[in-house]
């Protein structure tokens, strides 16, 4: 398994990024798939994160492979410093045979602190130091055609620059998440998307931006707060509102868009926007009537809404997502916009929860005291955990490699003596002397694997600093 993900990955199309730190870095990287420092997903199946992920790389999660499910069970992604560019998840255009990356799934994941929350690959990354400006190219073209289809859900992005980023996707589903305190929050550049129960909240700037998207739906969310327009239409066609909370200072703003439907209103709505009638929508205005005895005024209804919903006595009835008014979009005689890419989504490979596939260890703990007294002899453990989908075998070799320091004061290798099944550790009893000098010291273990004449290590080192005195 190791090496086939190697072999496969020597293919990809690389990138060198120097980092604000200075080292130049590989991307995609042509380790992993987990490092300790980010995950790196190349091969179908359903993944799932069982820690925290903090990454100095600078992307946390990067997916290369289409029919992949990951499941972050809760755990959050976050950059270990901000102010260089960051993104919590990648999802690649092209796989490493160069063939369009379909079919993925990211769910129950939370992330903070990114520049991109989530960014879908299209042509143009160029805004990025790995990125590149591929538009010309005639296979990114083709790949930009292919009907990709990507859906997450039950995912939370706060305090990013620009929570999701699509590019170029065709078929774009965001499903029951929040969206809140960003900068901006959604940003999806063409396609159809997709928009249900999303709560799209308290964005320093606008709340969602469609720009040359096609159709599409936006329904069941709540988007308020935010102080640019909750929603701006740029050179759209097509998208259909309804059932949705909007309360921000613009709800929704028109740019050189044509054929948004904002359906016919129910209960007490009387909102106008470009002509258009709204539909099942609640509206607000920072607490402001933008009507008189319903009749509008002579204000800008540029997206502008009418009576807050909170003096409509709606506020109890929708303090969360909202399941909509009941409403649904009305049958028209009008020439329908088409609502259905042709997408092509393989059927995602059935594989054992793990954060990985394959043989992997990561170390997770030890009982090595703090401080210690010089050439004195100290019973410790430290305890490594299968994360990878398959059991360990003794023929795999895998064990813990101590250097510099720690293999002048204790074992050098300690290899596993017996099957480790995956989800289960084992821990290592073992002495460890300490040095004669006084100061303090650092003590470094490295995961890694030795049998069947595969060498590698595993993450990266575990670190103990101890004080000898």
């Amino acid at each position: 398994m190791i090496r086939k993900t190697f072999f496969t990955l020597c293919f990809a199309l690389l990138f060198i990024i120097q980092p604000c730190f200075g080292i130049p870095i590989q991307f995609p990287p042509n380790d992993g798939p987990y490092t300790g420092d980010y995950v790196l997903i190349s091969e179908p199946g359903r993944y799932t994160l069982e820690h925290n992920i903090t990454h100095t790389y600078p992307v946390g999660v990067i997916i290369t492979s289409s029919s992949v499910i990951l499941d972050g069970q809760g755990f959050q992604i976050k950059p270990a410093s901000t102010g260089g560019p960051s993104v919590g998840i990648w999802v690649s255009l092209l796989d490493a045979k160069g063939e369009p990356v379909t079919g993925v799934r990211i769910q129950n994941i939370t992330i903070l602190d990114e520049v991109s929350g989530i960014y879908l690959e299209g042509t143009d990354s160029s805004e990025f130091p790995w990125g590149s400006d591929r538009t010309s190219d005639e296979k990114m073209k083709n790949a930009q055609e292919f009907g990709r289809d990507i859906k997450t859900s039950g995912v939370t992005i706060t305090g990013s620059r620009i929570g999701m980023v699509s590019k170029d996707l065709a078929a774009l589903s965001i499903w029951q998440s929040e969206i809140r305190n960003n900068e901006i929050g959604l940003q999806i550049i063409g396609g159809i998307p997709d928009i249900r129960n999303v709560i799209i909240s308290d964005n320093s700037g606008i709340g969602l931006h469609l720009q040359k998207t096609s159709g599409g739906d936006i329904t069941g969310c709540r988007i308020e707060g935010n102080h640019a327009p909750g929603i701006l239409l740029d050179q759209t066609t097509g998208v259909h509102i309804w059932n949705n909370i909007l309360d921000n200072l613009v709800n929704i703003k028109n740019n050189e868009s044509e054929g948004t439907t904002l359906f016919h209103p129910l209960l007490n709505q009387t909102n106008i926007i470009k002509g258009d009638l709204t539909g099942g929508n609640l509206w607000a205005m920072g607490g402001i009537p933008v009507y008189v005895s319903h009749k509008i005024t002579d204000v800008d209804h540029n997206g502008i809404g009418d009576i807050p919903y909170t003096e409509a006595g709606l506020i109890d009835q929708y303090t969360l997502v909202p399941s909509g008014t009941g409403y649904s979009p009305p049958e028209t005689d009008a020439e329908p916009v088409e609502q259905v890419p042709v997408t092509h989504t393989p059927v995602p490979v059935s594989t054992p929860l793990s954060i990985i596939t394959g043989i992997h260890a990561i170390i997770i703990g030890d009982t090595i005291p703090s401080e210690m007294q010089t050439k004195t002899s100290y019973p410790v453990t430290i305890t490594i955990f299968n994360d990878g989908s398959d059991d360990w075998l003794d023929m795999h070799a895998v064990g813990i490699k101590a250097t510099d320091q720690a293999a002048t004061s204790g074992p050098e290798w300690l290899v596993v003596p017996s099957i480790v099944k995956s989800k289960q550790s084992y821990t290592f009893n073992f002495e460890l002397m300490s040095p004669s000098t006084p100061g303090t010291y650092e003590l470094s273990y490295q995961a890694a694997r030795g049998g069947q004449g595969v060498s590698v290590t595993f993450g990266r080192p575990y670190k103990k600093v101890i004080t000898v005195k």
